[in-house]
């Protein structure tokens, strides 16, 4: 019976230390240049499904675009795909963007949306500090283009986070 319980003892304690190992912070707040606030933005992310060697984030945030001013509004769910910190991640974006037509503030006020697949790289260090650069051509769907009348512009986006 004494071997039967230590056996038992012995299996949960060593199923609890991996499960303290495998788990991921659930919620982030990052600095993002470039990627979906456009120029520079402060994002919150929470971890919506979480698997062994899966994650889906949901993530919003606020931002402006320095060289014409304004105000962004980025919003992106992504799957991420990977094990040891290092994450594949795929998804879709989108961001409304409200301002002036020019710096100045003088003109009439705009709006732009775009959406944006995802692809990029996403680190977990243990100190709960997070890395992403990804890539997110925007594609215009509806109001003014900010961006020399192009439908599709490349983009990309590197982002400095903390979990929690």
């Amino acid at each position: 019976m004494k071997r039967v319980l230590f056996i038992l003892l012995l299996f949960s304690s060593i199923t609890f230390v991996q499960a303290q190992e495998k788990e991921l912070v659930k919620n982030s707040i990052d600095i993002t240049v470039g990627g979906m606030g456009l120029g520079l933005s402060v994002n919150y992310s929470r971890m919506i499904a979480v698997k062994e060697k899966y994650f889906v984030i949901a993530s919003a945030g606020i931002g402006t675009l320095p060289s014409i001013g304004g105000s962004s509004f980025p919003h992106q769910v992504t799957f991420n795909l990977g094990s040891n910190g290092n994450y594949m991640e795929v998804g879709l974006g989108g961001n409304y963007w409200s301002g002036k037509t020019n710096a100045s503030g003088y003109t009439e006020t705009t709006s732009s949306y775009n959406l944006s697949p995802i692809i990029g790289w996403r680190k977990h260090f243990k100190n709960n500090f997070i890395v992403r650069i990804y890539a997110n051509p925007l594609f215009h769907v509806s109001g003014a283009y900010f961006y020399e009348n192009n439908a599709v512009v490349p983009y990309l986006g590197m982002s400095l986070g903390y979990g929690f």
